[in-house]
Order: structure tokens, then sequence, then C-alpha cells
């Protein structure tokens, strides 16, 4: 099969939740066949394609081409009122204005450039919803990092109309494909993060950690004064914010599965925000015993025990305690936790799921 990615910057490293999503699914393309990354090189949209990322992803078996080498040079009102427009936002802290129709990421690409592309591709695959409505000379895949305009300002209807021209729409989110099938687009696709399943020993210590995004900040507070007994571990960004008593605060980690291995118990205290926590989806692919503020597990399928749901910052700490001084009670949450793994997030048979509907999507057997 041979395929077009249109993506806004370089994929690697893939630090963070929408390089992580847009690299998943670049991997299961290539896996199919050749692909071809079309990209930009600098602002609008274009960062992080460095001589050295380029090379990187093309001896991963990649080709790349880029907006700057292949559009005649001339001057793009469109464009420029596009980089006028996100530079007066994000100085005015409006982030909240990019939502479907903002013109930096509508204009950041000539659609007659993408259809062109097409023409000798088998699947395009857009990994933002932005360009949903680029004309395609083959069958067209959206992948859906986040309905903006759950949360964004402006541009809905259009959304809508553009998701309805793909052939497939993938969502990370339980919760946005039901919102998706509502508004008519029902050529949807559920693939959640991938994230491989870790065998870890008990451990009775407690942890949280998270970004210092404002979402994590708002969690941090609704918790309030951690355990004085056996204070919260917290890792990441967010233990700058964690000074008060019942917190240890740990700071940055190399390897993502450290704070797993360390905390047999984890906190989750984000409930705002869209998509899928991908801490949610990396605490139980750990098999960790795990006590959630209502809201915080969103995007995934209901948990039917595999984590203890609370409302209030007591009910966290209560159960936190009592899992860890019943070491039974812990280890039985800690297998709830496993087993849910392997009923709806089990990695290998997300990813031949991913790639079956994309086969299927590009008419290949």
């Amino acid at each position: 099969m041979n395929s077009i990615a249109l993506i806004p910057y370089a994929p690697l490293p893939a630090d963070h939740g929408g390089k992580a999503e847009t690299w998943k699914m670049l991997q299961c393309l290539r896996e199919l066949g050749s692909c071809t990354i079309l990209s930009a090189r600098r602002r609008p949209v274009g960062m992080g394609w460095t001589p050295e990322t380029v090379a990187e992803v093309e001896n991963l078996g990649f080709r790349t081409a880029f907006r700057e080498d292949e559009e005649p040079r001339r001057f793009r009102p469109g464009r420029a009122w596009g980089l006028a427009y996100g530079a007066g936002c994000k100085a005015a802290r409006l982030e909240r204005a990019f939502g479907h129709a903002n013109p930096y990421h509508r204009c950041a690409f000539d659609p007659a450039w993408i259809a062109r592309r097409s023409e000798s591709a088998d699947l395009a695959v857009f990994a933002y919803s932005f360009w949903a409505g680029f004309p395609a000379a083959c069958p067209k895949v959206v992948l859906l990092l986040d309905v903006w305009s759950d949360y964004m300002w402006g541009g809905r209807k259009r959304e809508t109309q553009d998701l309805k021209t793909a052939d497939l729409v993938i969502v990370i989110s339980k919760q946005e494909e039901r919102s998706l099938h509502e508004r008519g687009i029902t050529r949807t696709l559920w693939s959640p993060p991938f994230v491989a399943a870790q065998e870890l020993p008990d451990s009775e210590r407690i942890g949280l950690l998270g970004s210092a995004n404002a979402f994590n900040r708002e969690g941090l507070r609704w918790l309030g004064p951690g355990l004085s007994a056996a204070p919260i571990q917290v890792f990441g960004r967010l233990a700058a914010f964690a000074a008060g008593p019942g917190f240890e605060p740990v700071g940055r980690y190399a390897d993502a599965r450290d704070p797993y291995r360390a905390c047999g118990i984890i906190l989750m205290t984000t409930a705002a925000g869209m998509g899928v926590q991908i801490k949610s989806i990396e605490a139980l692919a750990a098999g960790r015993a795990i006590v959630a503020r209502r809201g915080a597990m969103r995007g995934i399928p209901p948990g039917d025990g595999a984590w203890i749901e609370v409302d209030t910052p007591e009910e966290m700490r209560t159960a936190a305690r009592r899992l860890q001084q019943d070491a039974a009670a812990r280890r039985a949450q800690m297998e709830a936790a496993r087993e849910y793994y392997r009923r709806h997030l089990d990695v290998v048979r997300l990813r031949e799921e991913l790639k079956t509907a994309l086969r299927r999507t590009a008419g290949q057997p």
C-alpha cells in the first residue's frame, strides 16, 4: 500500500501526546507499505524538522516532502493573515481561539498540493482535523487528536462538514466518538494510545504524576493537602507545585516506567481537558491500583471496578490509605487493572485493528 500522511511538525522525538499518536499512525502506515510524509519546515505549523530529524525519519523507511520545497515562491495573503492571527492570539493568551476555522492552521497548506500528491497514493491520512476538508484523489483518513470544537471557539459547523468528507475518522476518546456519532459522523474507529503492558512488583507507595499544565495544577489544588503519614510522591513538572505538607516532590524522571515502578498506588486528579489522559492508560498497563477523581478516566470504556472512582479529596485520601494499609485489597485492585488492560487496551490487538481499518479503507486485502 502506498500512502501519504500530512502532519503539522516533526513527529520525533515523540515527547507529547500529539506527537506520540502521529508517530503511532506513521509506524502502522510504514508497516503496510511505503509512506510519504508531507509537512512544513517552518511556521505556520512547521517546526522540529532539523537535518538530523529528517535523516532519522528517512532512515526508518519514510519519504519526506516539504511545503517550502514544492510550492512556488510567492506571497500568500491567507498564510500571512494566519501567522498574524496566531501571533496575536498567543500574545493575548487566547488559546481557545484556535478552533476549526482559525486561519493559522487552515491556511498552512495548499489543498491543491495535497490533492496532487494524493493522485499516486492508495490512502491519504491527515493528522489534524483542520485539514479534513482537503480534497484527495484516494480514500481519506483523518486522525482526530481532539474534537477541537468541544473546547475551542469557532468552526463547529464547518468541522462537522469537513469530517463527513472523510472515509474514516480515527479517534482516541470514546466520549469524542459518541459526540461525532451524534453529529452524523459514523465512519469512525476508536484507537487509544498504544502502551505496552508491564509486569511490576507490588509497592505500597502512593504516586501522582503529570506536567505543569493548567488542568493538572487544578487537580493538585482540588486534592489539597497530601498524606503526612505516607507522603505522596509527585513526578514530572507538577512536582514544582506540590510543596505543601504530605507531598514528596520527585520531579523529572528518565524512564516513563519509573513512577509506576516506585508506586503501586496512583492518584488521578485531573478531571478537565480533552481526549484521553495517557497517564490513565499507562497506569492500567502497569497494573497499578488507581484512585481516580470522577472524570479523570475519561475517553476509555467504563471501568467496572478496574479503578476506584471518588467525588471528593477526602474520599481519595481515605481510599489511598486503605489500599496502602491493606495489601490484599491493593493486589486485588492491581489485578483488576491488568484485566481491564487485557480486555480493552492490549497494544497488540489495537495495532492490528488499526492496520486492518487502514487496509480496508484503502480497499486493500
